[in-house]
């Protein structure tokens, strides 16, 4: 027998003794709180997941950025941003 078998048989008595000891009301809270936790963090990986997926449309839709001439003095509308109007 290992030692790291003897601590988990240490742990599973433990675990029992401390089950007897707790009142049905207080393991139900514990289970409880375990549920809680457990959906909180799905939740959490479902809202990293979900900015993942947003992250990747933005960059698709955002394309090749355009490119811009810079222009000092510019008679009427600007070139390339209103084509029909001339």
């Amino acid at each position: 027998m290992t030692a790291r078998d003897i601590a988990r048989q240490l742990g599973r008595r433990g675990g029992r003794a401390r089950a007897k000891r707790l009142s049905p009301e207080r393991k139900q809270e514990i289970a409880s709180l375990g549920g809680v936790s457990r959906a909180d963090s799905l939740r959490a990986a479902r809202r990293i997941a979900d900015n993942f997926r947003y992250a990747a449309a933005t960059k698709v839709l955002r394309g090749t950025p355009s490119t811009m001439r810079r222009v000092k003095v510019v008679n009427g509308v600007l070139p390339g941003l209103y084509p029909h109007r001339r």
